[in-house]
């Protein structure tokens, strides 16, 4: 979009914003803490997320707090809440390499200037792996770095730890297809991907396999089918997929039967 003045579409204490010139709808979502899926779920945008200077857009509201379930991960929260989870990490005082949460810990879900501060800080500081016991810990993200690539590479690796069957058409944590895997991941991080692997190549800058690095995207084709596969890259000639029905979300290597296509890095 063009324009001589970019502004900052914020929904301060309100379920609507206004488009400025240079707005994105990914811009809106980092500003407002929220995921680009989100906005374009909730005002019916078109896959790409085409909008307009003067448009009004609504922001899905959110509680202001919520309470750790066994099993829980803060991109979990995030993801369940249509936040972007560095946002929902900021408000915690936590990060991706300190991420550990507990059941019953009440997590600040929104910008809250009224919040108690001490409380938080209280709540934060109960929050050591080494004094806790598994029964009250929820799920641990590990992530590896800061990047959007390698925090996708650590929730891959999050959730090929969790069971997660491979579902047909299934988009969540109770079972996945491969491309809703992969669009799932790149979510959290306020990453938007197509629907299906395909689809996805368009949100990538193709490259060979030879050249793929972590948080980077396979794609499987074959001449009837097209693009029928796709996975999440992690190093060392690994990924992870939803690899087929009556498997689970897995690591896998990559071998001469089986080899990708192509690669892409994703878009964002």
């Amino acid at each position: 979009m063009g324009g001589s003045t970019a502004g900052t579409a914020v929904a301060a204490n309100a379920s609507t914003v206004t488009v400025n010139s240079g707005d994105t709808v990914s811009k809106i979502a980092k500003d407002n803490g929220v995921t680009t899926d989100s906005i374009i779920k909730a005002n019916n945008l078109d896959s790409k997320g085409t909008i307009k200077v003067n448009q009004q857009l609504k922001i899905t509201d959110v509680p202001d707090t919520y309470t750790v379930q066994k099993g829980d991960t803060v991109s979990e929260v995030a993801q369940n809440y249509d936040l972007d989870t560095d946002k929902v990490l900021e408000l915690n005082n936590l990060s991706w390499d300190n991420s550990t949460i507990l059941v019953g810990q009440t997590l600040q879900l929104k910008d809250n200037s009224n919040a108690d501060a001490s409380n938080q800080s209280s709540q934060q500081a109960q929050v050591t792996p080494s004094t806790q016991t598994q029964s009250n810990t929820a799920t641990t993200a590990k992530p590896v770095g800061d990047t959007v690539s390698q925090k996708a590479v650590s929730l891959a690796l999050q959730y090929s730890q969790m069971n997660i069957p491979y579902v047909w058409g299934g988009t969540s944590t109770s079972g996945f297809d491969c491309s809703g895997l992969t669009q799932y991941i790149y979510n959290q991080l306020g990453v938007h991907l197509n629907r299906t692997a395909a689809a996805q190549v368009s949100n990538t800058t193709t490259k060979s396999v030879s050249q793929a690095q972590p948080g980077d995207l396979l794609f499987w084709q074959n001449a009837s089918e097209g693009v029928y596969h796709v996975a999440i890259y992690i190093g060392n000639n690994q990924y992870v997929a939803a690899p087929t029905e009556g498997q689970n979300v897995q690591v896998q290597t990559i071998s001469q039967y089986f080899a990708p296509s192509f690669a892409g890095s994703v878009n964002y």
